[in-house]
């Protein structure tokens, strides 16, 4: 069988790479490798289906062995030399690295080095046993002789190339490195399909690695993307490239289409007659799956099964692994990931857009027949391919459709498709969205006519309100590629799809008050404004237009099937409310804010009615026409600020949501509201002269209530037993001063905020709600005697604000059982003098204005642990750490950070100077910035190491302190810029130290490493609001080993560490507890 990666052997001194009779030859010094790394390395090339040549293998008998070995070197496409410590020892492999080198400038050989337990520096500067070895051959062949001096060139030569570093690495993970680059490179020099397929190569080369052709397993492999955008090619591609690596191959085209002309049984008998099976009768298509389970059992083959859109389609054509023979391939084109999912296949390609530059580049090849535009088209060009949006079939058909045409053409042409998107390529996005049912396909429309960019949980909530199952639906949209859900979780789609969706409304009817859906704003403007609404009007979203619409009083009227109304957010005065005006009673959803009327238009009962949004409204009262409202699940008037009272709810039973916040006329809440069974959450925050509330609440589906701001508001209603899903509550700046007898049983209540509440009975009931997990006291007036000696009844608290409270002195052992505490606060205690015991497990500490402080930092563990937690629960989070005897104001609550997100850990403590055991060593020193060189030990990307630990002692002068940090590789001009922290203390003239650790990240400083110099450039820059300045920086490696030191140390270690005698900074242990010792003495 031809080998996969080749084709026919190569003639000497061939420059064609597209034939080559080896992938790989393979250069080593049997003595040192044969039996080891040489063989595994070969072994893993094998099951890559990498085709190697081993001189103690593969060299043919009787021929000549140099003529053989020279020969094999043409032959192959690229070269492997493991290069170990006697290598130099043999000629013969000397011979082959001239030979390789050779046919690397002569014939364009690639050459990987591999330095097997050898400092490169020692081949290109030629000691140890290297210039050992090449002195013997002196010796043997004379100094003057031209062959030795050849082969100290070539030892130079390859020293120099990019490689691999063998030493203190994984041998398994190195081999895995060398084979997966190896394989990247082999597969860049095979032909291609199609030389004009423009980012063929990148997509095929990140496919390769889940298809891993050298595994035996049989492997089903997926291709998933809209309509468009390459998969068949790629597919075929990758078809045509490995096919001949296989006992039977079948390419079957258009599945979906097919089966939608033919039954299973022609499908069945075409797969047969790809695998050479002609002859073969089948009477129904069980025959048939049992011939070809026939045929394929025990053989390794490769499948491609190309758009396939239900995983049904391949019932009784391929279904279990068990079918086929080890090493099968079978991959899956599809537009719907849910038919992956359904088959149980887990390697997933998703084919991305093209980039800007690979637009740029099909759609040139394409209008222009070549790579760039035509002069005077740039500005069109760029228009088109934005409009594109890195479709490639978009990209094809418009730069087909555009060559050859004069610019007001183009132009022409470009402002048609802004109403009327191109046919052919509307045919085949147009496919997914035939396949959708029907609600599915109104959830398409209305994400495309309206709520494209918006969140996830806002477009369920309002589709929601219109009786949609828009959870699925949404699910399904994505599976389908008609749909993304973005990081921000947002809802995108493809801007051709939108223009598909919204091309499908258009075409409803040439009236725009006959379509069901209505987004542009002239349409809705001429609709509302003239009546010329219709019963085929099911949702109008107005957008943020600054322009008035003056509503006709009957505009809604005719609209019987009208289901959601909603206005701009924004904006929202441009909409004028006649009085009288009608509302149709098949409304749903209506969000309206800035209602101008004083009460709800009624006149048509809104029975249906499910979704209320008037925020800024002039509402005075909800009245009674409410009662009839028996769908009604969500309500909010915020910022209504006329309205006095609430209705009586008994009327709407099913009401999840109310928000009432900031309506400062409201007095007093209904009754009724404490008995609604459904209800979930009540925002009444700000509502500065509510005064009543229900007695007693009886909801068991409340979960958040919100009386934040209420300052008039004494009594906090009672809670009933059965309440388990409450977990929120906030009565922060209220007039409220007992806590309820009922709030023990809340058994859920997590976050408990009574922030400037001055509560009477705070000792006796805030040791009962044992679930607490969050907890503020912030301004409560508490002293000495305010709080338990002990808060270990409340042992899920995590977070703990005591900020800005009269404590003199806190009991010492009042929070050292609070083992599950991350948090504490205790900024502008300004009577506090001293810090209480901490818990062993915290790592956020504020203590900012503690003006009576006498020992900030009066034990040893609680430094300790802030450190500690490092390695543990704070990796890959934000680590923030403050302690000043200096005015500091913050008005913000704890769980909100002080400084920018970081990686690692940050502190910044009073005191001044740096110790000896940091390396003092920079290359450049301001007063406000610094630079210094590390050197990355070889293994950095080892997971023992930790980073880098930096002490800069900066002077303020009443400077709100920012710290920038940025790094480069010495030969670099720039520095990559990159933000630590900002933001972080306000000092008023006062000596700190910052500490921070720079963790080793591939992703971040490390990538500016090049070839074999590890030396690293890192740049720190201090800025303040007035002066700030940088007195020195102190910095030091650090690995994981020495967190475990410091872990089996004891609390009496700490005070007896002494600094340890400087040598090279990385050579040096410094145990985390001498970080702590440090922080605490000073």
């Amino acid at each position: 069988m031809e080998h996969p990666l080749g084709g026919e052997s190569s003639t000497s001194n061939s420059t064609d790479e597209s034939k080559w009779k080896y992938d790989v030859f393979l250069s080593f010094a049997g003595e040192d490798t044969r039996l080891r790394f040489t063989s595994q390395l070969d072994e893993a090339f094998k099951r890559s289906g990498i085709k190697t040549f081993r001189d103690d293998v593969d060299l043919e008998r009787g021929r000549d062995i140099r003529q053989n070995l020279f020969q094999a070197i043409e032959d192959s496409l690229c070269a492997v030399v493991v290069i170990s410590e006697k290598y130099a020892n043999s000629k013969w492999c000397l011979d082959e690295l001239q030979k390789i080198l050779e046919s690397r400038n002569t014939l364009h050989r690639r050459v990987f080095p591999i330095f097997y337990d050898v400092d490169p520096a020692d081949v290109r500067k030629q000691e140890k046993n290297f210039g050992n070895a090449l002195a013997e051959h002196e010796k043997k062949f004379g100094k003057a002789t031209k062959k030795v001096q050849n082969w100290r060139n070539v030892l130079f030569e390859i020293s120099n190339l990019s490689g691999w570093d063998t030493r203190g690495k994984n041998e398994a993970d190195v081999i895995k490195n060398i084979v997966g680059e190896v394989w990247t490179y082999l597969i860049s020099k095979l032909p291609s399909y199609n030389d004009n397929l423009v980012g063929i190569d990148s997509r095929v080369v990140d496919l390769m690695p889940l298809l891993d052709v050298g595994s035996n397993e049989v492997r089903f492999v997926g291709i998933w993307s809209m309509g468009g955008a390459g998969k068949t090619t790629l597919a075929r591609v990758v078809f045509e490239k490995l096919s001949n690596m296989y006992e039977m191959c079948c390419f079957l085209a258009n599945v979906r289409e097919t089966l939608q002309r033919e039954d299973r049984v022609s499908v069945q008998k075409r797969i047969l007659s790809h695998l050479k099976a002609t002859d073969t009768e089948i009477l129904d298509d069980y025959e048939g799956r049992k011939m070809i389970r026939k045929l394929l059992y025990g053989k390794k083959v490769l499948i491609v099964l190309d758009d396939v859109d239900n995983h049904n389609q391949l019932k009784n054509l391929v279904e279990s692994p068990d079918w086929y023979g080890e090493g099968s391939r079978i991959i899956i084109t599809t537009r719907d990931s849910h038919v992956l999912t359904a088959l149980r296949v887990t390697r997933i390609y998703e084919m991305k857009m093209m980039k800007t530059d690979e637009s740029l580049q099909l759609f040139c090849n394409k209008a222009f027949h070549k790579d760039q535009p035509e002069e005077n088209y740039s500005k069109l060009t760029e228009s088109v391919v934005e409009y594109a949006g890195g479709l490639p079939l978009a990209l094809e058909i418009l730069g087909s459709f555009l060559c050859g045409r004069s610019k007001a053409e183009w132009i022409d042409a470009l402002d048609r498709l802004k109403r009327i998107p191109d046919n052919n390529i509307n045919e085949v996005l147009r496919i997914s969205y035939d396949g959708l049912d029907e609600e599915e396909k109104t959830i398409f429309l209305d994400i495309a006519c309206f709520f494209k960019g918006w969140k996830k949980k806002e477009v369920i909530l309002l589709l929601k309100g219109c009786d949609i199952h828009s959870k699925i639906g949404i699910k399904v949209l994505i599976e389908k590629t008609l749909l993304v859900e973005t990081g921000a979780c947002t809802l995108q789609m493809h801007d051709l799809l939108q223009e598909l969706g919204r091309y499908i409304v258009r075409q409803e009817s040439p009236n725009v008050g006959e379509r069901s859906r209505l987004w542009e704003f002239d349409d809705i403007k001429e609709v509302l404004e003239n009546n010329k609404g219709s019963e085929k009007i099911q949702a109008i979203v107005v957008p943020q237009k600054n322009r008035i619409v003056n509503i006709h009083s009957e505009a809604f009227s005719k609209m019987s099937n009208i289901r959601l109304l909603i206005f701009s957010l924004k904006e929202f005065s441009t909409v004028k409310s006649p009085r009288g005006l009608k509302l149709s009673s098949a409304l749903k959803v209506v969000r309206w804010p800035n209602f101008q009327l004083n009460a709800l238009p009624l006149e048509n009962p809104l029975e249906k009615l499910v979704h209320i949004e008037m925020p800024n409204s002039q509402i005075k009262q909800l009245g009674n026409g409410i009662q009839i409202m028996r769908k009604l699940k969500f309500i909010n008037l915020r910022n209504s600020m006329n309205l006095v009272e609430t209705p009586d709810f008994s009327g709407i039973p099913y009401l999840e949501y109310l928000c009432l916040s900031r309506c400062k006329s409201l007095v007093r809440v209904h009754q009724s509201l404490g008995k609604l069974k459904a209800l979930a959450m009540v925002e009444l925050e700000l509502c500065m002269n509510l005064e009543i509330l229900p007695r007693k609440l009886e909801t068991n589906s409340l979960t958040m209530l919100n009386l934040r701001g209420c300052e008039k508001l004494a009594v906090l209603p009672e809670f009933e037993e059965g309440m388990k899903k409450l977990s929120y509550i906030d009565i922060s700046w209220a007039a409220i001063t007992r806590l309820p007898e009922s709030l023990e049983s809340l058994t859920s209540l997590r976050d408990l905020n009574l922030s400037l509440c001055k509560i009477l009975n705070l000792d006796d009931m805030l040791l009962k709600v044992t679930s607490l997990t969050n907890l503020s006291l912030r301004n409560c007036g508490l002293n000495d005697g305010s709080i338990p000696d002990d808060f270990g009844s409340l042992s899920s608290l995590v977070a703990l604000d005591l900020s800005w409270n009269n404590f003199v002195n806190l009991p010492s052992g009042c929070f050292s059982s609070l083992f599950r505490l991350r948090f504490l606060s205790l900024d502008s205690c300004k009577s506090l003098k001293s810090l209480p015991r901490l818990p062993p497990r915290l790592f956020g500490l504020h203590a900012t204005s503690c003006l009576s402080m006498e020992t900030p930092l009066s034990s040893d563990e609680h430094i300790w642990n802030l450190v500690a937690s490092l390695d543990h629960e704070c990796r890959g989070r934000t680590k923030y750490y403050v302690i000043s005897d200096e005015d500091y104001d913050d008005d913000r609550p704890l769980d909100e950070t002080k400084s920018a997100p970081l990686r690692d850990f940050f502190a910044i403590i009073p005191g001044r100077g740096i110790p000896s055991w940091f390396s003092m060593d920079t290359l450049e020193m301001r007063w406000h910035h610094c630079v210094i060189e590390v050197n990355i030990p070889r293994d950095f990307r080892d997971s023992e190491w930790l980073g880098i630990v930096v002490c800069l002692p900066v002077t303020f002068f009443s400077s709100m302190l920012k710290i920038y940090w940025s790094t480069k590789a010495p030969e670099d001009d720039d520095f990559i810029h990159k933000e630590w922290g900002h933001g972080t203390a306000l000092f008023s003239r006062s000596d700190c130290q910052c500490i921070m650790v720079l963790e080793l990240n591939e992703e971040t400083c490390w990538q500016h490493l090049r070839g074999h110099n590890n030396s690293l450039h890192i740049k720190f820059e201090i800025y303040g609001d007035r002066d700030a300045e940088l007195c020195g920086c102190g910095w030091r490696l650090i690995r994981k080993e020495e967190i475990r030191q410091a872990e089996r140390c004891n609390l009496n270690d700490f005070n007896q560490v002494t600094q340890p005698q400087l040598a090279t900074p990385h050579e040096v242990s410094l145990p985390w507890s001498v970080l702590g010792y440090y922080i605490r003495s000073k």
